[in-house]
């Protein structure tokens, strides 16, 4: 279950981002239910479905995350041009 406070990573565009739930708009929306704060913006709000998200409840999560965002760009500054 998503509550305010998690963090949680989604992909968006083929690039991997973490946000952080502001807001929880309640059963009835069923896109966009909840609202994110997008990590390392100038406070970009998005708003984000539970089908696309995953919650990172622990350090761990946290570190596969962010190293999966590291590998991607590294894979794509390798592809020829």
């Amino acid at each position: 279950m998503i509550k305010v406070g998690d963090m949680v990573g989604f992909e968006f565009k083929g690039e991997a981002h973490l946000a952080i739930i502001t807001e929880d708009l309640g059963k009835g929306y069923s896109y966009g239910r909840y609202t994110g704060l997008l990590v390392g913006s100038d406070g970009d709000l998005i708003p984000l479905n539970a089908e696309d998200v995953t919650v990172l409840a622990n350090r761990f999560q946290l570190e596969g995350w962010e190293k999966k965002k590291k590998l991607r760009k590294i894979l794509d500054k390798s592809k020829p041009t």
